[in-house]
């Protein structure tokens, strides 16, 4: 509602009061016109009129307040004047002594504005012509006994009950709404007329007996009455403070439960009788204002309006609790206020705002001075509470701010280790299957290298946001440090889901990034892990999505679903890692040898190193199952100084035998970054007193290209030495022909894969033509794994392959069979040549 609005639907209630009071003076008026007039005194007692003039005017003045619960009335000792001047005094003069007396105590002491003024002396003349009337009718005529004072009495309560209904009229009329104290004032004030009744009946009778002890009568009665103030006075002040009390103490009840301002206004609005209640409180540099209203509704305005903001600077201005009228003050017409009761706000020292009561409930009494040491002190306390409730805030908000940093990542704002470590494990608790996901960026390194770390660290928020865009609600993006990201995807219906979901990020991480005006490319990996399948706990979730992930990098598949029989640091593979240390120590392992045969001669021309485990309690493990546990832990340095040095040894017995003149032996990468493998060949080339040439070292394409340029190094000083450098498996690997022009291969292998599918799948045989021929035409000799029958070795021999090995030859044997095998093979030749 707006302030003309407002001011419109004062103006109508105004209109409306103004009518009753006309209407019950005009009733006034005419019973006195008419009957009262007519009625003459009732006995020959006769006390001045001005005396009554006074005595109405201090009745006004020194009023008696009774509160119950929520409930005001305050009671005047009007009656006993009146009572005495039914009596003693003309009706008519007692009539306008009532109205007269009663305005002078209105208008100069109370100050009660024109509204309240008119409802109030229209009122007071109804009650004394309505007094007068009943009495007159049931008091024998002259009659000063004991049979008058009933009449007495009965003038008095009729009186009283007019008065009380013509009040609750008014303010059901100005209030919109109907006023529900009409029961409890008719009933206080019925009690107070009997006692008030009984005293003015003393005052009579004493003045008809003996004047003079009236005024020993004036003296008891002014001090029983000092007294009764006195202690309602300090009834109240007990009152206020037991009040006041409960104030604290519910406001610090509302400080944990965060309802200060609510808590604040009710108490404010309950312990003052008002309609309505705001706080008016500075904040930063603005305002805010906030009401509750005589619905009890809550309201916030965060921009208040003028008129408010000038009662604010007024009452800031003022420093101390003011009372101020509608009529004083004209901002209060658009704030709904007829009087409001206002105080500043503060503590230690500083200005928080202003404390607004508006319109005191009833029209039994306005707000006055004696209610504004109890409201400043309300407001001392209410100062205290909002600053405490301020800092309690301040520190809530830090400590909220606190426990955010310390569960996301600085850079991204994404949730950290610990914080996805928790949702991870509440995943887990509600036993569904739940994803984990481990990313990591290739290629960061050198983004970071060429652009500089800032330009990395804004990559990593453009990834960041990447990929929360492609994530549902509730599933969990994390930065685990790096370029290592993590993703919970809990719910997830399957292995096929997570997977579907990883490649999306995949690609999403694919495409290009902008940096410093320069387009960056970069790609991810991501490995899988499922729960409960491939564990029950945050950790070992993220420990083999880890294991996935490598899998994924070194294989460049992009994202790899986690397998146990894949994984190296399984608890079995973890116990493997000390058997195989003290198997090489012990010289507990064995090699094997496969025959590589010349295709046209048939002549056994090498043989390939192949290394084996005879397990004490698993028996026969294949170097699928302990190479690559060797490599993780560093092993395969030792182990492959013993395959060399043992193979090498071997070829020496061959050779001495006329059998095959040449062994290979196949190297890893950890192997090209050792420093000492050069030295390692040739001291055992030295142990087994072999030529250089005896000796092949074979190498996988996706070894020599994990790091081209290194590696170049490392086999020219091997191929320097007269070693054979072969690249093994050669088709399965992302080789450049660049590098294979650059590198001192002396002998590709064709992969078996290839091989075997000749017979079957012309695209396989069309790779093995392809690759024969350009081993050809680089001038370098070719060997094909995996023949099997005498079909493949002619068609191999028809494209150019000069080498053989495989199954259909031999397979992998100790040296003592091997050595059978090929005195057996050599016979075999000869007899086959002599026929």
């Amino acid at each position: 509602m707006d302030g003309e609005e407002l001011d419109e639907r004062v103006n109508v209630a105004t209109r409306r009061v103004y009518v009753l009071a006309a209407a019950v003076a005009t009733l006034a008026a005419g019973l006195t016109a008419g009957p009262v007039r007519e009625l003459g005194p009732f006995a020959d007692l006769r006390l001045p009129w001005l005396a009554f003039v006074v005595a109405f005017a201090l009745s006004e003045i020194f009023l008696i307040h009774f509160e119950h619960r929520r409930e005001a009335v305050s009671l005047s000792l009007s009656t006993i004047p009146l009572v005495v001047g039914l009596y003693a005094v003309d009706p008519v003069l007692l009539v306008a002594a009532r109205v007269l007396g009663s305005a002078i105590a209105l208008v100069f002491h109370r100050r009660q504005v024109a509204l309240k003024l008119a409802v109030n002396l229209s009122h007071m003349g109804l009650e004394v012509a309505a007094a007068i009337l009943v009495f007159r009718a049931l008091a024998p005529d002259g009659g000063f006994g004991v049979a008058s004072w009933p009449a007495a009495l009965a003038g008095a309560v009729v009186g009283d009950i007019l008065q009380s209904a013509v009040l609750t009229a008014a303010i059901s009329l100005y209030q919109g709404r109907r006023e529900g104290g009409l029961a409890l004032s008719m009933a206080v004030g019925s009690a107070a007329r009997l006692i008030d009744t009984s005293v003015a009946l003393v005052i009579v009778s004493v003045l008809r007996s003996e004047p003079a002890a009236v005024v020993l009568l004036a003296v008891a009665c002014a001090v029983l009455l000092w007294s009764y103030r006195a202690h309602v006075s300090l009834r109240v002040q007990h009152r206020q403070l037991a009040k006041l009390y409960e104030f604290t103490g519910r406001m610090s009840n509302a400080m944990l439960g965060e309802r200060v301002v609510e808590s604040l206004l009710t108490e404010a609005k309950e312990l003052l009788h008002a309609d309505v209640a705001w706080v008016h409180l500075d904040v930063g540099t603005g305002h805010r204002r906030i009401v509750l209203d005589t619905d009890g509704q809550l309201v916030t305005e965060e921009q208040p309006g003028d008129d408010a903001t000038a009662l604010h600077d007024r009452v800031q201005h003022a420093g101390k609790a003011v009372i101020l009228e509608r009529v004083d003050e004209p901002a209060l017409a658009s704030l709904g206020a007829q009087q409001v009761l206002a105080t500043p706000l503060r503590a230690a020292g500083a200005a928080l705002g202003t404390l607004v009561v508006s319109n005191r409930r009833g029209e039994v009494r306005s707000f006055a001075t004696d209610d504004l040491p109890m409201f400043a002190t309300l407001a001392n306390h209410a100062g205290v509470a909002l600053a405490n409730n301020e800092l309690l805030e301040r520190l809530r908000h830090e400590a909220s701010v606190n426990e955010h940093k310390s569960l996301h990542d600085a850079l991204t704002d994404l949730p950290n280790r610990s914080l996805f470590s928790l949702r991870v494990e509440a995943a887990l608790a509600r036993g569904s299957a739940a994803a984990v996901l481990l990313l990591d960026l290739d290629r960061f390194k050198e983004v970071n290298d060429t652009l500089g770390h800032q330009h990395g660290d804004d990559l990593l928020q453009q990834v960041a946001a990447r990929l929360r865009a492609c994530l549902r609600h509730g599933d969990t993006i994390a930065r685990l440090g790096g370029d290592e990201f993590a993703v919970l995807l809990p719910d997830v219906p399957g292995p096929e889901a997570a997977v579907g979901v990883a490649r999306t990020l995949v690609d999403a991480v694919d495409q290009p990034f902008s940096l410093a005006d320069v387009t960056v490319d970069i790609s991810a990996s991501i490995g899988v892990a499922i729960a409960p399948h491939d564990g029950r706990d945050g950790t070992v979730l993220l420990q083999r999505a880890d294991v996935a992930m490598y899998l994924a990098k070194g294989n460049q598949s992009g994202v790899e679903l986690y397998e146990r029989a894949r994984d190296p640091h399984t608890p079995e593979r973890l116990a493997l890692v000390g058997e195989l240390r003290n198997a090489v120590a012990d010289d507990e392992l064995d090699v094997y040898y496969q025959p590589q045969v010349d295709l046209a001669t048939g002549d056994v021309v090498g043989v390939e190193a192949l290394v084996r485990w005879n397990h004490p309690r698993r028996g026969w493990l294949s170097p699928e199952e302990f190479v690559p546990v060797a490599e993780q832990t560093g092993l395969i340095h030792a182990l492959t100084r013993f395959v060399l040095g043992r193979a090498l040894q071997d070829c020496a017995v061959l050779r001495a035998e006329g059998g095959p003149g040449r062994v290979s032996v196949n190297l890893s990468a950890k192997n090209l970054v050792d420093a000492s493998l050069v030295d390692d060949v040739v001291a055992s080339l030295r142990a087994a007193g072999v030529p250089a040439t005896a000796l092949c070292l074979e190498l996988t394409e996706t070894t020599i290209m994990r790091e081209p340029r290194r590696n170049v190094v490392a086999l020219r000083r091997l191929a320097d030495l007269g070693v054979t450098v072969a690249i093994d498996d050669f088709g399965t690997g992302h080789s450049s022909l660049a590098y294979l022009k650059q590198l001192p291969v002396g002998e590709i292998k064709i992969d078996k894969s290839f091989v075997l599918g000749m017979s079957s799948n012309t695209n396989d045989d069309a790779i093995v033509c392809s690759i024969a021929q350009l081993a050809a035409n680089l001038a370098i000799p070719v060997v094909a794994e995996g023949v099997e029958s005498d079909r493949i070795a002619r068609r191999l021999e028809q494209f150019g392959c000069g080498i053989g090995q495989g199954f259909g030859f031999s397979r992998p044997v100790p040296l003592d069979e091997l050595r059978r095998w090929v005195a057996a093979r050599r016979g075999s030749i000869d007899l086959s040549r002599t026929a």
